[in-house]
């Protein structure tokens, strides 16, 4: 792997013995960069290295190192920023630097003739075990579609990547119809077994549906700091990284090496696998780089970047990133312990006594905030707790629903017209067990409708409950927790009566979707899709929130100083519900917290302020449980990011 070119860049050339292999690798340091060629031997005790007189500059250091590189059986290609090299410095500072390589080399074979290196750079052979948490997606659950988003333990997230079983099924069009489109034959599918790391386990990391993803961690090595400091300490990170057939969108992975300020030292990398390196076959190349840690380390941040980057930006399933990645591995020279098994983020979301929330349909972020078309959403954005960084899962709508009750995606990639799902390990089933109380408010449901059947304005799929079976196949238990949305105002005049959970949803007509109907409610969706600022439909939902929202903030229950109430009002992902990519916004969404009064004595924050942490329909799950006290239904909502800062407690300063 070549090194990266800068300016006033010197080459230095030390000849060396013949070795059994050899992997270019490349460390870059704030102003010199050293491309080695390392080679592991095995040696029966480590090699003692010597140590090159003080140099006043830290290229020249650089080049002693280097010496000290090609002295022990190592040859140095290049080093970079050394002054003297036709673009800047002088001839005299470069001779000098060759003169430190000679000297140190002659001093070397001098002193230990005969003797064989132990490492690249080191005085060692020890090798820490993988320094990362869960290098190769096996900790966490799937996306069982493939195409949703998930929690993964022990990494910083941004966008939407997500976890895939190899050799899943891959749907062929993910879209919002009530029957699943074909699944792709396996050669077009997701990356089998055999095209991965011969122990690669059974899931690997997936860019995800819509963007652009990263995956961050950050390693400590404050503890071996004297041991860096000295020039002794190598690195070795290294990865599986992979794609799909002949679209472009590809992994890398770069460390940054920063030190106790976390202050950038210098950096590298490995990656990108081009579609092109994979002969536009689905499937991974293994790559890696080593070499010397740079004096002052103590902390190694690892960025692993799914980037997507099809040129085709409309058509099936045009936005997925296919860019993926297992076995991310980074080791160091130095007897350091294998990190435990990831943890949950602490939470200090606080008890409820109830929490309510509203999905509004299909509408990106950029499409609500300032929209003149939305006022009073816009209203609660600029007066109560703003997520500017919270994400749907999937697409179509209702994969993002079922998550919220479930915990996981089940694998569907469709709105369901039929109870479709079996699992009774959802979250209705644990409020019942915790001897609480729920209830969907669907509007347009009549009294003396069935919520099982879709009947005049009234659709099953405003709320997800009718799709699970252990909700579906009692219809009296469905009918008592399925209601009219005239119910609420009715219901919150007391505590007794109000239910701990409720979720509240509009009909097609004002949830943001927009009516479908033939031919004009579609003609006017289609011309909605068609106009950049997609604003289909946006005054309806916001007509819909500024009836709703206001009944449950003057209601009884909400001013009781003594009940602790909230709620949660978001969208189910961006306008790119047809999986088209038409107003594509990386899923982007809004999302606003409103605590009671009774809430912000108990510790929510009060007043206007903007919420930055990475959240998604997850961390909403894991909020509902937490303030609840629930059980956690999958490692989903278990280790999703929690909602720490719209309470008091969880304010960083």
């Amino acid at each position: 792997m070549s090194g990266a070119v800068r300016p006033a860049a010197t080459t230095i050339s030390a000849p060396v013995a013949p070795v059994s292999a050899a992997v270019e690798v490349e460390v870059e340091v704030a102003d010199a960069v050293v491309a080695v060629t390392s080679v592991e031997q095995p040696v029966a005790a480590a090699a003692s290295v010597p140590v090159a007189p003080f140099v006043a500059t830290r290229a020249a250091r650089a080049a002693a190192r280097a010496a000290v590189i090609a002295s022990s059986g190592h040859s140095v290609s290049a080093v970079e920023g050394l002054p003297g090299s036709g673009s800047g410095g002088s001839p005299a500072q470069a001779a000098l630097a060759f003169s430190v390589l000679a000297a140190a080399r002659r001093d070397f074979e001098q002193r230990d003739a005969g003797r064989v290196a132990a490492s690249a750079v080191g005085t060692s052979l020890v090798v820490s075990p993988n320094l990362l948490m869960n290098p190769g997606a096996e900790f966490g659950d799937d996306s069982p579609s493939g195409n949703s988003a998930v929690s993964i333990p022990g990494w910083k997230l941004t966008g939407t990547p997500t976890v895939i079983e190899y050799g899943a099924p891959r749907n062929s069009w993910p879209t919002g119809v009530s029957f699943a489109m074909p699944t792709l034959p396996t050669f077009m599918g997701y990356p089998q077994a055999n095209s991965g790391p011969p122990n690669g386990g059974e899931q690997f990391f997936g860019g995800g549906n819509v963007a652009t993803a990263t995956l961050t961690q950050t390693v400590d090595l404050s503890s071996i700091g004297a041991d860096i400091d000295l020039g002794g300490v190598n690195y070795n990170l290294s990865g599986w990284l992979g794609g799909y057939l002949f679209n472009p969108s590809a992994a890398s992975v770069k460390v940054s090496f920063l030190d106790s300020n976390r202050t950038y030292l210098g950096a590298s990398s490995i990656g990108p696998v081009s579609m092109w390196d994979r002969w536009l076959q689905t499937g991974f190349k293994e790559r890696h780089a080593a070499g010397l840690l740079p004096e002052g380390t103590r902390f190694a941040e690892v960025v692993v970047n799914l980037e997507a980057c099809n040129p085709i930006k409309y058509g099936f399933n045009a936005a997925y990133n296919p860019a993926f990645a297992d076995n991310i591995s980074f080791t160091v020279s130095a007897d350091l312990p294998a990190p435990p098994d990831p943890e949950p983020a602490p939470s200090v979301v606080g008890e409820l006594d109830h929490i309510y929330m509203v999905y509004m349909e299909n509408k990106g972020y950029n499409q609500i905030v300032g929209s003149p078309n939305a006022p009073f959403t816009n209203s609660l954005i600029n007066a109560y707790g703003f997520s500017s960084n919270s994400y749907g899962l999937t697409h179509p709508s209702l994969p993002n629903y079922y998550p919220i009750v479930g915990g996981t995606d089940y694998g569907l990639t469709y709105n369901c017209a039929s109870p479709c799902i079996s699992s009774d390990n959802i979250l209705t089933a644990n409020i019942d067990a915790a001897g609480k109380t729920w209830r969907g408010y669907a509007q347009s449901l009549t009294y003396d409708g069935n919520p099982l059947v879709s009947s005049g304005d009234y659709a099953t799929d405003q709320l997800p409950f009718p799709a699970f079976e252990a909700i579906a196949d009692d219809p009296a238990y469905a009918k008592a927790h399925i209601v009219p949305l005239e119910q609420m105002a009715i219901d919150l005049q007391s505590a007794d009566t109000a239910p701990n959970f409720a979720w509240f949803a509009a009909n097609e007509d004002f949830n943001g979707e927009g009516p479908i109907d033939f031919p004009w409610g579609m003609l006017n969706f289609v011309l909605g899709q068609l106009s950049p600022a997609h604003q289909y439909n946006v005054a309806a939902l916001d007509q819909f929130l500024s009836e709703t929202v206001p009944v449950i903030m003057n209601s009884p229950v909400w001013n009781d100083p003594t009940l602790k109430t909230a709620v949660v009002v978001t969208f189910d992902e961006d306008n790119n519900n047809l999986s088209l990519g038409i107003g594509n916004e990386g899923n982007h969404i809004v999302t606003v917290v409103i605590p009671s009064p009774g809430a912000i004595a108990a510790g929510m924050r009060p007043g206007s302020y903007t919420a930055t942490n990475h959240y998604n329909h997850y961390s909403l799950l894991r909020m509902i449980e937490d303030s609840l006290g629930l059980p956690y239904l999958t490692k989903n909502d278990q280790y999703a990011s929690p909602m720490n800062e719209f309470w008091t407690a969880g304010v960083v300063v």
